[in-house]
């Protein structure tokens, strides 16, 4: 099997990031951390990581929506690159509190989309770890985490751009726990996307969207209206994002 290596930019991640660590380890052969400014132990908890190669640490902080765009491309872009250099034939790029599988990847293609749904905190589960979440949305999100090395790709965003000839299928699967962690954490993210994401016209949808969201943590329906789902519901009941 050729050799791959997990990416990740992260900040203040300490209550998660040694989970998530294990759970990838499970799916790459080694890590390579960004760690964008963060006031907590969170680079300390990676570095003693026995699957994280290498800790980056980021010590700008960018705060206007254009600034933190670049920024989060370009820290992800110098995880690349490092793990070029290691030797690297696949990356998996995830988040902090992504959990993957890569169910139905044969490694037949150049590069894979993994399905994304998101998880919520209910009235139910309101008081357990994030980790023992049972609902999510049905809606889901179709994103470039799986991808062959080649020295023309490149990160801007959340995701890399590839070469046009690029293979690209799609298999996996994620949990994501970014809106399950917990009712503070939920909080925190909206001042995240209010307050860095949303301060001009091209981002003023992130500011508008997360405002709306303010004091909503505990979901009867998904963000998107929708009645929500158990995890071996979603190849029948999921649909796709439109946002």
């Amino acid at each position: 099997m050729e050799k791959i290596i997990g990416i990740t930019r992260i900040r203040n991640e300490s209550k998660i990031i040694k989970r998530t660590l294990d759970h990838v380890a499970n799916l790459v052969d080694e890590i390579i951390v960004v760690d964008d400014c963060s006031t907590d132990n969170t680079a300390l908890i990676c570095k003693k990581h026995p699957k994280v190669s290498m800790v980056i640490e980021n010590k700008t902080w960018e705060s206007t929506s254009e600034g933190r765009n670049l920024a989060e491309g370009g820290l992800r872009q110098d995880a690349y690159v490092e793990a070029v250099g290691r030797g690297a034939k696949w990356v998996y790029c995830f988040d902090a509190d992504e959990y993957a599988d890569f169910e139905g990847i044969d490694f037949k293609a150049d590069a894979y989309r993994l399905r994304l749904f998101d998880f919520y905190i209910t009235e139910e589960d309101k008081d357990k770890p994030f980790y023992e979440r049972k609902l999510m949305g049905p809606e889901f999100r179709d994103i470039l985490m799986l991808f062959r090395v080649d020295r023309h790709i490149k990160f801007f965003q959340r995701e890399p751009r590839v070469p046009g000839d690029y293979n690209i299928a799609q298999a996996g699967a994620v949990k994501h726990f970014g809106k399950a962690i917990s009712i503070e954490e939920w909080e925190s993210t909206c001042d995240y996307y209010i307050n860095h994401r949303g301060d001009n016209g091209r981002f003023s949808k992130f500011k508008e969207k997360w405002q709306a969201r303010k004091g909503k943590a505990i979901h009867t329906e998904s963000d998107f209206g929708k009645k929500l789902i158990r995890w071996e519901d979603r190849h029948e009941d999921g649909i796709p994002l439109i946002d």
